[in-house]
């Protein structure tokens, strides 16, 4: 019996180091482990209160019960001081946003049509967070949300039939299925560019379908052809709406974004919209001016803007897989925004209308800055810290 306590004291001593980095690493919202979908925590609210980065937790998951409806918005609170943590958002198995920031808050809306999972992970330091989540616009439920299955396509969720239910698209594709009297509404997320051309495919046998663009709250023009594919491009300087209507009969449709890259037109300009770090016409992303020599104290980009203009740049690597970026210009002439491109896929913009506007990117392929003048021209400078 003497030798018994010594023995039951080791076993618990172990069971409490191994247990101790778990509840150490535990927020008030989860329960670990859950450091895989698998075992992902189950939250019926609109916040998550969490803690990650010590002692192997590095990853955290959680799984929504619909409360956060089809599109809805996810804000990150975290001491960026001490660490930099960020949250992938899936819906059933494929990742449909995230948020990636090196700064807190970070936000973003993202179209969920699935069940929705949230991957917390770390990237650097430790310390603790909260996840708002505001429903989609106003739906609090997806079972409060009618769905006429009949007339809904793969990329759509009945009903869309208003600009206030359109479905948010981030891709270049829409699959869908009108009805006569039905209207399919779609926002697009920015992808499109300043000039896409958009083309609708249906049987034109079955149904006549017609698609009207809007930017923002004016009509830019429409597909009303009655005959299939049917293809225009639009000039669309603001937010892009689709309004698909079955004018006759009921069918499937697709419909085909080709982005226009920011370019409103094809012109080339000359020496007066040229500034020292740029070789007109540098308009699009093949005509692209290569920046080089970025060194761990950064460098700089000089170049002009005119209104309906973009300048293209590639740098050449040396900035690192998150650069800080941050554009300058006079804003009281000007409104002047980057896009910054990982490869072919957009990973955020500097789109405020004051200046100095500056965050941080994760580019882990080439990447490519487009610069674009929103309103009126003048200098600006682009500093790059890798």
């Amino acid at each position: 019996m003497r030798n018994a306590f010594p023995a039951i004291l080791a076993v618990m001593l172990l069971l409490l180091f191994a247990i101790a980095p778990a509840v150490a690493q535990e927020g008030p919202d989860e329960v670990e482990p859950n450091d895989d979908w698998e075992l992902a925590d189950s939250i019926d609210g609109l916040y998550i209160e969490g803690e990650i980065g010590a002692r192997g937790d590095d990853d955290d998951w959680f799984v929504l019960e619909g409360q956060e409806g089809y599109n809805p918005t996810f804000t990150l609170w975290y001491d960026d001081d001490d660490c930099d943590i960020d949250v992938e958002i899936w819906s059933d198995d494929e990742i449909v946003g995230s948020l990636t920031s090196t700064s807190s808050p970070d936000s973003i809306t993202v179209d969920v049509p699935g069940e929705c999972w949230l991957h917390v992970y770390v990237f650097d330091g430790r310390g603790e967070y909260e996840i708002e989540i505001e429903p989609g616009r106003g739906r609090s439920d997806r079972d409060d949300r009618r769905r006429d299955d009949d007339c809904e396509g793969p990329d759509e969720w009945e009903p869309n039939d208003d600009f206030e239910d359109a479905d948010y698209i981030d891709s270049l594709y829409i699959e869908g299925y009108a009805c006569r009297d039905d209207k399919d509404w779609y926002v697009l997320e920015g992808q499109e560019g300043f000039n896409p051309t958009i083309t609708i495919y249906y049987d034109d046998d079955e149904c006549d379908i017609d698609v009207t663009v809007w930017s923002d709250d004016d009509v830019v023009g429409s597909l009303s052809s009655v005959s299939s594919p049917d293809s225009a491009e639009f000039d669309v300087p603001g937010e892009c709406w689709l309004e698909v209507d079955g004018y006759s009969g009921e069918g499937w449709y697709e419909i085909e974004i080709e982005p226009g890259r920011g370019r409103r037109d094809s012109r080339r300009h000359d020496r007066d919209c040229e500034g020292p770090d740029e070789i007109e016409p540098n308009d699009d992303y093949e005509d692209a001016d290569y920046i080089e020599d970025v060194d761990r104290d950064g460098t700089d980009i000089e170049g002009y803007a005119c209104e309906d203009d973009v300048d293209w740049y590639l740098i050449d690597g040396s900035e690192g897989r998150r650069p800080y970026i941050t554009i300058y210009y006079d804003d009281d002439d000007c409104d002047i925004d980057v896009t910054v491109w990982d490869d072919d896929e957009i990973v955020g913009s500097l789109s405020a209308v004051s200046s100095p506007d500056g965050d941080s990117f994760r580019v882990s392929g080439d990447c490519w800055l487009e610069v674009t003048a929103y309103s009126g021209e003048g200098w600006y400078e682009i500093e790059i810290d890798p």
